[in-house]
């Protein structure tokens, strides 16, 4: 009778190991969910980011490819481009700020005009300052040379 009674307790102690452990795995299982949906958001900012920085070259080539002449499309990049931060009013892209900045060189060809080639800097940005857990950035450059 005396092994009986120091042996009760035992399956209790089992039963608090096994809690824990399964307590331990919910934890974790909760934390790597978050993190999943965390780098899914992240992700897709991202995305919109690049979109948004997009549109910003794609509007500078347009200013630059229906100016009438080279000396028009020079002044559209020094002025109209330079000049001109925007926002989308598109949903999805509304919160980003978009940035473009314009160079050109014009460069000579024995034979041929002029060729001027076109360096666009497009950036967009959302959520703030560097470092906030918002924060998105993208930029993105391009050349050209119309004709």
């Amino acid at each position: 009778m005396r092994l009986f009674y120091r042996q009760q307790g035992f399956s209790l102690i089992t039963a608090i190991f096994i809690l824990i452990v399964l307590a331990a795995l919910g934890a974790y299982i909760v934390t790597i969910g978050g993190t999943n949906r965390a780098t899914s958001s992240a992700a897709l900012q991202g995305a919109r980011a690049y979109q948004a920085a997009r549109s910003g070259i794609d509007w500078s080539v347009y200013i630059i490819s229906t100016a009438a002449d080279q000396t028009t499309a020079r002044n559209n990049c020094n002025g109209v481009i330079n000049a001109n931060n925007f926002t989308l009013n598109v949903v999805g892209l509304s919160n980003f700020t978009i940035d473009t900045l314009c160079s050109f060189t014009a460069h000579s060809q024995q034979g041929t005009d002029n060729v001027t080639v076109y360096t666009i800097t497009s950036t967009a940005t959302s959520g703030g300052n560097y470092g906030d857990l918002d924060f998105v950035q993208r930029r993105i450059t391009a050349t050209i040379s119309p004709p």
